[in-house]
């Protein structure tokens, strides 16, 4: 195309945000450009303009937002569909103007495709020379979503780094840009609690070396990397990446080097840190950001040797099933990626899954470890080894007798005769 056509294309369809916003309908479907690339200017306007709707359907992935959409004031004007929860939905799911939707990421771009939806808004950097708007800290389901919905608006943001790999789009793809430069949404990272660093040491022990890891997000997630720091020549294939990631791709800790597919690119779908990754990131060849049917395909990650998938949860029960969305009657997380990546890192050679959590939740007062747990994420037959700070249950090939013997082991002491007195009940 051009440069003329695009250029008059960007110029010709430039809009303040209340104009922008005005095209959305009461009853309208709307998907908000997920994680921390969640296009804040047109959200604002959106609630503003709260009062002109009557359930207008939201569409959310949840890191990093400050989920104003959630408010009670907009109760009846907003019904939230979240594929991953966060605790800032809690009152709304409570008030009944949110539900959760459990898709795997890898097939958000699918389900797109049977469910086309009627605004896609969401956050760009302005068009380069060859009329390209670049995605900046997320890719995601982006590309997709342009695809399948009836009107795409885009806030134009400079803040954003220019990211490498398929991280961008046409601006003739985009319907209306509202221009508006301000500070990206950021998760910093956080010091980790003492259980968090054991959890993370024992983990450390079942990578080998030139081994590619994936890795979620949190405290938990940080101590982990941060227990990495005495290895070499690691990769990274992953969902999100944080700040820590940085620390260990300049230390030489990851390289990415023995990777059969992407060598020397730390691949992930998302950012999820603070200036310092943003920066890090930007036109750097060393980080390539891929939408998410690449990066949580099983296909794709089956193509390297050695691949560990290390998620979180928040219960595991005695024979190994894990959930990782669910606490009591409140979704919270979601199930991600983490399926998509169990599934990749079994079919990979001498791959591994692991589960970390620390062993017990409500201060102390309950175990993560339990006889069943109502809510199953991950099944037990595709779980390799669950970690906490009192060890490292190994489960692969194992029996229920002996599968509950090594969970019963890395339970918290305090818990443990009572959990052997719910086996004997059950028969086990």
């Amino acid at each position: 195309m051009r440069k003329s056509d695009w250029l008059q294309h960007y110029r010709g369809r430039q809009v303040n945000a209340e104009e922008a916003i005005s095209v959305i309908q009461s009853h309208d479907k709307v998907f908000l450009a997920p994680f921390c690339n969640e296009p804040q200017t047109l959200v604002e306007e959106l609630v503003r303009q709260k009062d002109r709707f009557q359930q207008t359907i939201l569409y959310t992935l949840n890191i990093g937002s400050p989920c104003l959409y959630a408010h009670p004031d907009a109760e009846s004007h907003f019904v939230i569909h979240s594929f991953l929860h966060s605790a800032r939905l809690k009152q709304a799911y409570e008030n009944h103007f949110c539900d959760y939707l459990p898709v795997n990421l890898s097939q958000i771009p699918d389900w797109l495709k049977d469910n086309p939806v009627d605004v896609a808004l969401i956050q760009v950097r302005p068009p380069d020379e060859h009329g390209n708007c670049h995605l900046g800290i997320s890719v995601d389901i982006i590309h997709a979503l342009i695809q399948h919905a009836n009107i795409v608006i885009a806030q134009i943001n400079e803040e954003l780094p220019v990211t490498c790999g398929p991280a961008y789009i046409g601006a003739t793809e985009i319907d209306h840009f509202v221009l508006s430069n301000r500070p990206l949404l950021d998760i910093p990272s956080a010091e980790g609690r003492e259980e968090e660093k054991m959890i993370g040491q024992y983990v450390a022990d079942l990578i080998p070396e030139r081994a590619t890891i994936q890795i979620g997000v949190g405290r938990l997630a940080d101590s982990i990397l941060g227990s990495l720091k005495g290895k070499r020549d690691l990769g990274i294939h992953s969902g999100s990446i944080t700040d820590t990631v940085v620390e260990l791709m300049e230390s030489g800790v990851v390289t990415n080097a023995y990777k059969e597919i992407n060598p020397n690119q730390t691949v992930c779908t998302t950012l999820t840190g603070t200036k310092r990754l943003y920066g890090f990131a930007h036109q750097n060849e060393a980080v390539h950001l891929q939408p998410a049917d690449y990066t949580h395909n099983p296909a794709i990650i089956a193509q390297i040797s050695q691949f560990c998938s290390i998620n979180s949860a928040l219960e595991v029960d005695l024979l190994g099933n894990v959930n990782a969305e669910q606490a009591g009657k409140y979704p919270l997380g979601g199930v991600g990626g983490q399926m998509d990546f169990i599934i990749g890192s079994r079919l990979s050679h001498k791959g591994r899954s692991i589960i970390a959590l620390p062993s017990t939740a409500k201060k102390g007062t309950e175990s993560r470890i339990k006889l069943s747990t109502s809510f199953v994420t991950s099944v037990k037959s595709e779980i390799d080894y669950v970690v906490t700070e009192h060890g490292v249950a190994s489960l692969f090939g194992k029996t229920v007798k002996e599968r509950a013997a090594e969970l019963l082991a890395i339970a918290h002491p305090v818990f443990k005769e009572e959990l052997k007195w719910q086996l004997k009940q059950n028969g086990i």
